[in-house]
């Protein structure tokens, strides 16, 4: 599309091939030079390139806000062509295009944000003493990712001066790579760039887990992550391949299929089985990128990774990968009803499951990982019941108080040198008193307390499926209360009670390099809730509502936040509005109740705790080993693809290489039996010749004699 010089689209264009491009070439300059120039200031390129990025991700914002209003997302005119890729018909081309409207505006400051804060916050983060640096030990864990030692504790008593860890370089690039790569997924124009954004965002992730490819639990896990989106990945590119063959006939001449304006405008000409199988192909990888069941058995694994990794990837940022994809295919699903409902109802139950396996779990990182699972969940729950909208305002609450918690479990790590599990201390709101007061904060939000930042997202979800379906209301709820106890029970087995530290640790409080990210995320976890409060230009949902079809929002989903509801939507929407107010009431009760429940339990009677466990021993070794999945899929998939495996292998060495071994042995023995006429010798070519001539005159005298 050409734009005039000066223009807003101009301007946009200008700003948005910064946004992935800076954060590449800050990784780029660190694996260039880290190595041999930047080492211990490898992390400047990428938080500088970072930041630039986060610079351009706001002129996009500030541009689109003052763009004329309700430009639907999908047309033509958010879609700004910057060259043309290749043409694999004649006619046809691939463009490199962008598509840049809200939806897009508010993803690239979500991730980029995050992604900045998260990088400045591992600067202090990936470093260790000298002592715990072990020459040639590369890729060795830090002494946030290693269990205590009691004879190495040097950090913590300030014996030593930090320095980078080995790989710090490598870490650095990966993010880098990361960001660019997420950023490439969110501004694509187009299926294809879409996919190569999605297939390096992947990638990326398989390295992050991996960072301490020495260590056999990282390397599993970041193998498990690799795998288990391959599934969900083929699905995806099926879908692509799919919308490609059955949408060609109706393409413009030289326009891609697969341009999202091409793809939405003609995606209505298709039989109905035909969107629905392309909606649920999509949705696959999904399934798969965002965690939802049965796919998301690779995330808790992911925890093996450094904790920022964690902020960054598998809370904030790659894991909403499937939530943004399917609402920016809102023009595909919904005209496909079944998977729609299919998308509610997966989402609906990963919530309530793995909401119900965080009650049970000890390790904070892994708390926070299945609770990641459920907040998913309910964002797909939204999806699916037409209130995409919320979902993406539950997104980018959810980035702040979700990655401000991870970060916070990483502090705890750092102080105790790597031990994370909740039954081996307590009582740390005394030895690390800002790290309890953000944590506490980011729990709040998580768990829906009333005025902050996971109140007003989470309610409008459960508003919005309480309008579609009571059964997905009321799993809603439910989650809700499990999500306050979890994240309570938490908090308090953490930093309540008697002050207990693990023999051999001396905590103390963080650095600033990681101290300011955490106060800034507890900013964002109380304020960020306040932009979907409707003002005069309607807050948040205002401002994502041109976005495509998925703006069908029932009244009680909004209007509850609506300064002029009368004069809006009448006395009809008034009542609904009213009914809204009861639930949002309900909501906040149930999430108060979680967390008293959770302070009884784990604060004033301990011992109740103990007492619950001990009656239904049963439910607790299930909720503890996660309703046994990996065991399941270890029987039912693991082990027997590796029995079918060696059968193969062996069917391949005895039977197809025993065949391919008896058509060379012709050959080969009749090598053998003529070799020894060939053997180099004068004397032994005389007599065989002497011999043959014999046998020749032999042959001629039989036969003139006959």
């Amino acid at each position: 599309m050409m734009v005039p010089f000066g223009s807003t689209e101009a301007g946009m264009l200008n700003a948005a091939p910064l946004v992935p491009l800076l954060p590449l070439l800050g990784a780029a300059l660190v694996g260039l030079l880290g190595t041999r120039m930047l080492k211990g200031a490898s992390h400047w390129p990428v938080i500088i390139g970072i930041a630039g990025a986060l610079v351009a991700s706001f002129l996009i914002l500030g541009a689109v806000a003052s763009a004329q209003p309700g430009t639907p997302a999908g047309q033509p005119d958010t879609t700004y062509r910057l060259f043309s890729w290749f043409s694999p018909l004649e006619g046809l081309w691939f463009d490199v295009n962008f598509c840049i409207d809200a939806l897009t505006a508010i993803m690239l400051v979500t991730v980029c944000g995050i992604s900045l804060l998260v990088a400045i916050y591992s600067r202090d983060y990936m470093r260790v003493t000298e002592t715990e640096t072990p020459e040639g030990h590369e890729g060795g864990p830090s002494a946030a990712e290693r269990l205590a030692d009691p004879h190495v504790h040097g950090h913590q008593s300030g014996h030593h001066q930090p320095v980078p860890e080995r790989g710090y370089e490598r870490y650095f690039a990966f993010i880098g790579l990361f960001v660019f790569s997420m950023c490439t997924l969110v501004l694509a124009g187009n299926f294809l760039l879409l996919y190569l954004g999605w297939e390096a965002v992947g990638l990326c992730s398989y390295l992050l887990i991996g960072f301490y490819y020495q260590r056999p639990a990282a390397a599993a896990a970041a193998k498990k992550a690799f795998l288990v989106n391959r599934i969900g990945d083929f699905g995806f590119g099926l879908g692509i391949l799919f919308l490609y063959l059955w949408l060609s006939p109706w393409a413009p001449d030289g326009r891609s299929p697969l341009d999202y304006d091409v793809a939405f405008a003609t995606i209505h000409r298709l039989d109905t089985w035909q969107i629905t199988t392309i909606a649920l192909l999509l949705f696959c990888g999904a399934v798969g990128k965002s965690a939802q069941l049965p796919l998301y058995v690779w995330l808790p694994d992911a925890m093996e990774g450094p904790s920022p990794v964690s902020a960054l990837i598998h809370a904030a940022t790659m894991v909403t990968a499937g939530v943004y994809m399917v609402v920016r295919c809102g023009e595909i699903f919904v005209q496909a009803p079944v998977a729609l409902a299919i998308v509610a109802a997966v989402g609906a139950v990963t919530a309530l499951f793995a909401a119900t396996i965080a009650v049970a779990q000890y390790d904070m990182k892994r708390i926070l990982a299945y609770s990641t699972i459920s907040q998913l969940g309910y964002m797909f729950l939204g999806v699916g019941v037409l209130a995409a909208d919320s979902a993406i305002f539950h997104l980018f609450t959810h980035a702040f108080f979700k990655a401000l918690l991870f970060l916070g479990a990483g502090s705890v790590m750092h102080a105790l040198a790597g031990i994370i599990d909740l039954r081996q201390f307590g009582g740390l709101r005394r030895v690390l008193p800002v790290t309890y007061a953000t944590f506490v904060i980011g729990a709040l939000a998580l768990a829906g307390f009333p005025l902050l930042s996971g109140f007003f997202s989470k309610d409008e979800i459960i508003h919005a499926a309480f309008a579609h379906h009571p059964v997905l209301g009321t799993i809603g709820l439910i989650t809700a209360v499990l999500t306050a106890f979890y994240t309570f029970r938490m908090v308090f087995m953490a930093f309540a009670g008697p002050e207990r530290i693990p023999a051999g640790t001396h905590p103390h409080e963080s650095g600033r390099w990681m101290l300011v990210p955490l106060v800034l995320l507890a900013v964002g976890a109380v304020g960020a809730g306040y932009v979907g409060v409707h003002m005069k230009a309607g807050g948040f949902l205002g401002f994502i509502e041109p976005h495509g079809p998925f703006h069908r929002f029932l009244a009680p989903v909004v209007e509850p936040y609506a300064a002029t509801l009368h004069a809006r939507v009448g006395h009809e929407a008034a009542g609904a509005a009213h009914e809204g107010h009861v639930l949002m009431y309900i909501s906040a009760l149930l999430a108060i109740a979680g967390i008293l429940v959770a302070y009884v339990l784990y604060v004033r009677r301990r011992d109740w705790a103990k007492q619950a466990r001990e009656a239904f021993p049963v439910a607790y070794q299930v909720l503890h080993n996660k309703y046994y999945v990996d065991e399941l899929n270890d029987a039912a998939i693991v082990r027997p693809l590796w029995d079918s495996s060696r059968v193969l292998f062996g069917v391949d060495r005895i039977v197809v290489d025993g065949l391919v071994w008896a058509v060379s042995a012709v050959p080969r023995v009749m090598g053998f039996l003529v070799r020894p006429l060939q053997n180099g010798a004068l004397q032994s070519y005389g007599v065989s010749m002497t011999a043959g001539m014999a046998v020749i005159v032999l042959i001629v005298w039989l036969v003139s004699r006959t």
